[in-house]
């Protein structure tokens, strides 16, 4: 389940964080029954529920929003405002990806596409969007998300009010993005 919640562009980063780990509370709390739980971090700054270890989540934010990914399988969730972007960072896509961005008339909305989904699978293993640039690259056929390096990862992606792009990598579809 991706539980979401929109903010006050305006908000400082603390108020964003805080609005993903309101979410992860009301997800645990509606899907589990969970109100007592502590949360640790991975050697690389994944947070996990150290009682709760068959339970995975996922938390991102950005300007306007705040998401929280749950699954019974690892999760890595990201969320992005479209925006610009620093080109330069092109250069660790492939060439393919480079095309789809850089020859479309949604450029920037194109390069938060890959953007988050190379995030979300970093987040996934818990490594960082770094190790995942070039190791993983996606393409698009209509509506499927394509990555030749995917094993048993599912992608998807939900694109927010033609504002947020929101990209999540897990074991199946995610098909519900609950509005809280």
């Amino acid at each position: 389940m991706l539980l979401y919640t929109f903010l006050n562009e305006n908000a400082p980063h603390k108020e964003q964080h805080g609005a993903a780990y309101e979410l992860l509370s009301y997800g645990l709390k509606k899907l589990y029954g969970i109100s007592e739980y502590s949360v640790e971090t991975g050697e690389h700054g994944k947070p996990f529920l150290a009682e709760y270890p068959e339970i995975h989540f996922n938390l991102s934010h950005c300007k306007g929003l705040a998401v929280c990914g749950i699954s019974g399988f690892p999760v890595g969730v990201d969320a992005e405002y479209v925006r610009g972007f620093d080109k330069r960072v092109l250069k660790r896509f492939s060439e393919a990806e480079r095309c789809f961005i850089l020859d479309s008339d949604k450029c920037q909305e194109n390069f938060f596409r890959i953007w988050t989904l190379k995030e979300a699978v970093g987040k996934y293993f818990g490594t960082g969007v770094l190790p995942v640039l070039k190791e993983y690259s996606f393409a698009f056929d209509g509506e499927n998300i394509l990555c030749g390096k995917a094993g048993d990862m599912i992608f998807t992606q939900k694109l927010l009010h033609e504002k947020w792009l929101v990209s999540i990598c897990t074991h199946k579809p995610e098909n519900e993005f609950v509005f809280v």
